[in-house]
């Protein structure tokens, strides 16, 4: 049984307040509601500074207990200069843990999202930096930027450690609408990982500032979708994720995040709907 918690990077943004929320919804009150149209989130944990204990308070607070957060690491975690493993990015690291504690099962995944400016000379250094995440209970996922981190020894390092390798979506606009499988070797096609977890973490990005206006789709995703629906439901009957499938949609992949969100979720629908009756159970 695969449970899946599906939304948007981010839930506040100005465009949204015209297209997504209902007119005169106070700024306090727009978590909450989110909160009933999607099972989860991907928030930024901060920028220079870690969020506050009023504000991760302000999270549980406003959301149901089957509620989830997925929070992507401070940059200032995982982008050089500076070494991974440095003891002021360890404590950050530990401190960071200790004031998402509050969320409890509500806090689903830490998310490190690695520039390309941080390449597969700094593997010693992610080694240690996840051995703090080791013994929290907080399951930690990565996003590589370069390339020179698809290697089997990174793959062999996250599978020890449970720690996800994230599915990432960045198509522009030229190739957004088209199958994956019919994209030309010389446009972008997304790189697909290897499993490393017991869960699965995908992200949908596109490429940021391609749209000007984001309360609306400027684009019909549907064909790129209906092959991730496709690949995701192959991948889960031979190697499921008993932890659950955890998806986020950006602005920049069709427009506008919440639309794009549940088109993929409707997709996923019809076809979970087709396999229940052979015998598969997946739930929302």
């Amino acid at each position: 049984m695969t449970r899946w918690h599906l939304g948007t990077t981010g839930f506040s943004h100005l465009d949204w307040e015209r297209s997504f929320y209902p007119s005169r919804l106070p700024a306090a009150g727009r978590l909450g509601w989110y909160s009933r149209q999607f099972s989860a989130v991907e928030l930024e944990a901060g920028g220079r500074t870690l969020p506050s204990a009023e504000r991760v308070a302000h999270w549980r607070e406003a959301t149901p207990e089957g509620f989830r957060f997925c929070l992507i690491a401070p940059n200032a975690l995982t982008s050089p200069p500076g070494r991974l493993d440095s003891p002021s990015r360890l404590r950050q690291l530990e401190r960071l843990l200790e004031v998402l504690q509050p969320l409890g099962q509500r806090l689903a995944v830490l998310l490190l999202h690695f520039p390309a400016e941080c390449r597969h000379d700094r593997y010693g250094e992610l080694q240690r930096l996840l051995g703090v995440g080791s013994a929290a209970s907080v399951p930690f996922a990565i996003q590589f930027d370069h390339g020179s981190w698809w290697r089997p020894d990174v793959a062999e390092l996250l599978s020890e450690q449970g720690v996800g390798w994230a599915y990432a979506d960045e198509p522009d606009r030229s190739v957004a609408t088209m199958p994956v499988d019919r994209v030309g070797s010389s446009s972008y096609r997304p790189r697909l990982p290897p499993r490393t977890a017991d869960f699965l973490y995908l992200r949908w990005l596109g490429r940021s500032g391609q749209f000007g206006d984001l309360g609306r789709e400027h684009l019909n995703p549907d064909a790129r979708l209906q092959w991730w629906v496709s690949h995701i439901g192959e991948e889960l009957r031979r190697h499921p994720a008993p932890a659950g499938v955890f998806g986020f949609f950006s602005n920049g992949y069709a427009g506008h995040a919440p639309a794009s969100c549940r088109r993929f979720r409707q997709l996923l629908e019809g076809r979970e709907t087709r396999e229940v009756l052979h015998g598969q159970d997946h739930l929302f």
